[in-house]
């Protein structure tokens, strides 16, 4: 099916007021004191059509593009750190940092809302478990204390009661899950995106897979409660579902991103797919995930297909091929879309702001011919 954009978002001449204003974005800090008119003070009644129209392409049936931020508790400093300056044509922005929003990205959801967008965040289950490592690595640096028997003498041996790591783990867990919950709540988030990523358990004996589906349930339970309480929220998972021992909570999410960062082909893209297809996965709701090539290390490889553009110089981004894959039918299963991670890095382009971006919503979502 075609997926036509721009019939849905404005006249002929709407686009050409726009392209104008896009043309004039900076893709640096703000170092000049210029300030451009924008379409809604140049023509209000106009942009109020402009955003009418992209709410009701948002409400068709197209493919979706989910958007990761890298964001601080810092006033956005920089273009690319502003949610408004994201593709309007993209579905939802998660946020990577969550909390202690600064006040002047926090104004920016309604802002983006009214393109049709959803502001959503991450609550990741690694990031759980790799500071409860922290946390242990910092108890074992301190010096002992020897542990007072019944009658107030030292030396003794800890009680009976005293509860293990992997019990206090699964306390912390479940309490740290919360406490990210309520996030939501105190900054209005549209939704979450629960990130879970873990070892198969088909290699572990039946006392590791009882722990794993302990550690498992700690943080799920959590988040089912929260959906049954929030029903209109949107819920996407993100990571290997194929390793979930209880996989009900996917029956309730919109979503499914299965990451494929490292990809290099389409191929490679669809067989991370298959291998997230177990019973249980539903089958009508995945994106794949990639990332936007970083801009801090140039040795990271992900980002990059190994296929050169026409002009034979240029690797073939993993936006493009991701776009490319989402629109080409593969029995089985459903493609809804992609993700991309660190969206921020796309901003700096000197021809279009956002270009591998745009150029990937264009693929799925491509503008009619005249």
């Amino acid at each position: 099916m075609k997926h036509n954009m721009k019939k849905f978002l404005f006249p002929a001449f709407a686009v050409v007021v726009l392209s104008m204003a896009s043309c004039s974005e900076w893709t640096d800090t703000e170092s000049l004191d210029i300030e451009y008119p924008s379409l809604e003070e140049q023509n209000p009644e106009l942009y109020r059509q402009y955003l009418e129209a992209l709410r009701a392409y948002k409400a068709t049936d197209h493919k979706i593009v989910v958007t990761e931020m890298r964001n601080t508790a810092l006033a956005p400093a920089q273009r690319n750190e502003h949610l408004t300056s994201m593709p309007d044509s993209v579905d939802y922005i998660s946020l990577l940092t969550p909390d202690n929003i600064h006040p002047t990205l926090h104004a920016e959801f309604d802002e983006v809302r009214q393109k049709g967008m959803k502001v959503i965040y991450n609550i990741d289950y690694n990031a759980i478990e790799k500071r409860w490592e922290q946390i242990l690595e910092e108890e074992a640096a301190k010096p002992e204390v020897p542990v007072a028997e019944e009658g107030g003498e030292e030396g003794g041996e800890p009680t009976p009661d005293e509860p293990t790591d992997e019990e206090r783990f699964l306390a912390y867990c479940s309490e740290q899950t919360a406490a990210l919950l309520e996030v939501g709540a105190k900054y209005g988030y549209d939704g979450i995106q629960v990130c879970f990523t873990g070892p198969a358990p088909q290699a572990m004996n039946e006392e590791q897979k009882a722990e794993y589906a302990a550690r498992q349930q700690a943080f799920l339970s959590k988040i089912g409660e929260w959906k049954a309480a929030n029903e209109s929220k949107t819920m996407i998972f993100r990571g290997t579902p194929q390793n979930l021992i209880d996989n009900t909570l996917l029956s309730s999410c919109d979503y499914v991103v299965i990451p494929a960062l490292s990809a290099t082909s389409t191929n490679k893209m669809s067989y991370a797919v298959l291998m997230a297809s177990v019973e249980g996965v539903p089958s009508d709701r995945f994106l794949i995930g990639v990332t936007i090539p970083s801009i801090v290390d140039p040795s990271n490889e992900n980002g990059y297909f190994q296929e050169m553009e026409a002009d034979g110089k240029t690797r073939v981004r993993a936006t493009k091929g991701a776009a490319q894959w989402a629109v080409c039918e593969e029995s089985g299963y459903t493609k809804c879309g992609i993700s991309i991670a660190d969206a921020q890095y796309d901003y700096f382009n000197l021809n279009l702001v956002y270009k591998n971006i745009r150029e990937a919503i264009n693929i799925m979502n491509p503008t009619p011919k005249h």
